[in-house]
């Protein structure tokens, strides 16, 4: 315990006494007269207690600053799954194109793969174009050799580790899409791959921002990625996420991020996912206000009419399924004409 000195008014001499004591009467150890402990100082608890609430303050409002997200664009944007667990083979380990049946592993494996992928990308494409995206994300270019939770890799510095017969041809896989005037994009995890005795597992980092940056940058250099959905984010479970990825925002701003798992601040840097099979609602009226530039991206894969109705304002991008024209494609058309 913590000691302060003090003189007695009796007899005029000096001791010390313990802080508990204090607002207090204690006797006096040479005089034995009962002597009052001066209380706590008020002043300086109350300015202690406005010092922090202005760093909090503070803090809060570089954090959602500047007001919504630096995206301009927004158009639609597609998703691809190129790969299925759920239609993986001996011959097809990584499930491409949920075709148990393409051998990508035997004498001319790695053609047959190569003349698939590109007649997936043509014909993406199509529908891309068709409903008037802006781009498109590819979800699971590592492939999906292992199950949920693991098959989502996030990581495009896998690819030629997990996915070889991939790795060889991503470069010409994104140019077709971007000769045909569309952005790109990729899944990210903030977490990083490891094998345990073989064995993979997501394990959490302590520097996720760094992590996301080293991603980011591989698929922008090695295939001018811009579009990133950050799969398994920890939102409001992990405080300081939102102070990371904000930082990350700050250092390139011209990437779009979209993370799964997110609350309030998130709508200051990035375009928060909501998936509307899910029950999901669009942003609340007070988001909006406190964000007049912000959106969300709204994933309508199975969600009715109705559901994009009340989820979606001016200004909110949809996301749907694009390497086939299926109802998402016409929930997007129906609702194209009111993109600005």
């Amino acid at each position: 315990m913590a000691k302060l000195k003090m003189t007695c008014p009796h007899c005029g001499k000096p001791f010390a006494f313990s802080t508990r004591y204090r607002g207090r009467r204690i006797s006096c150890p040479v005089c034995k007269q009962l002597v009052p402990v001066p209380p706590h100082s008020k002043k300086k608890l109350l300015i202690s207690i406005l010092a922090v609430v202005l760093l909090m303050i503070a803090a809060i409002a570089w954090l959602v600053w500047p007001m919504g997200v630096r995206w301009p664009d927004r158009r639609p944007i597609g998703v691809l799954f190129p790969a299925s667990n759920f239609h993986a083979s001996a011959k097809n380990p990584r499930g491409w194109f949920s075709d148990p049946n393409l051998d990508v592993t035997g004498p001319g494996g790695q053609e047959r793969f190569r003349k698939a992928l590109m007649d997936y990308a043509d014909a993406s494409i199509a529908v891309l174009k068709r409903a008037g995206a802006q781009g498109v994300i590819v979800w699971n270019l590592e492939g999906e050799e292992y199950p949920h939770k693991i098959s989502y890799i996030g990581d495009p510095r896998f690819v030629k580790a997990l996915a070889p017969e991939m790795a060889p041809e991503a470069v010409e896989f994104f140019k077709r899409f971007r000769d045909a005037g569309l952005r790109v994009g990729v899944t990210i995890r903030p977490q990083q791959l490891v094998f345990d005795h073989g064995v993979p597992r997501q394990t959490a980092v302590l520097d996720m921002k760094q992590l996301l940056l080293d991603k980011i940058d591989y698929a922008r250099t090695n295939w001018g990625a811009t579009l990133f959905y950050i799969d398994s984010t920890c939102g409001i479970f992990r405080p300081d996420e939102a102070w990371q990825l904000r930082l990350l925002a700050e250092e390139r701003p011209d990437v779009l991020l979209i993370p799964e798992h997110h609350y309030l601040p998130y709508q200051a840097f990035s375009a928060p996912y909501v998936s509307l099979r899910k029950g999901a609602d669009g942003s609340p009226a007070f988001a909006r206000k406190l964000f007049p530039h912000s959106c969300e991206v709204l994933d309508v894969a199975d969600a009715s009419p109705d559901q994009v109705t009340v989820a979606w304002h001016d200004g909110d991008i949809l996301l749907f399924r694009a390497w086939y024209w299926n109802p998402d494609c016409d929930l997007v058309l129906r609702f194209k004409s009111l993109q600005k």
